[in-house]
């Protein structure tokens, strides 16, 4: 299992229907909001990827955009999809999950494991 200090927090940029590129970052703050509303970070996306739930979909990312534009509302963020844009934003949120995650070899280094 990782720790706290192996979690990376590398921003991803996401380009919205707004014209406007914005900032995302999954913190700490993001996955709990997630385990909240879900019961758990993997019910989250196993609703955003195997249910395909538009729901899911527009929680994910106002957690990964909310720590670095907390003046996004959850509402605002469902705004700024569009069925155009939906493939792109699954996949940017893919990028944000992967760039605040641990590196494997920090995960296997770990003295927690």
């Amino acid at each position: 299992m990782s720790s706290v200090e192996q979690v990376r927090n590398k921003r991803t940029s996401i380009k919205l229907n707004d014209g406007k590129e914005y900032q995302m970052m999954f913190t700490l703050n993001s996955l709990a909001l997630l385990e909240e509303r879900y019961g758990s970070i993997q019910a989250a996306f196993d609703k955003l990827e195997k249910e395909q739930s538009i729901i899911a979909l527009r929680t994910v990312l106002f957690a990964g955009l909310h720590s670095c534009n907390s003046a996004l509302t959850e509402q605002a963020v469902g705004d700024l999809i569009d069925m155009e844009n939906m493939a792109e934003i699954v996949e940017s949120i893919g990028t944000a999950l992967t760039n605040n995650m641990p590196k494997n070899d920090e995960v296997e280094a770990s003295p927690n494991k």
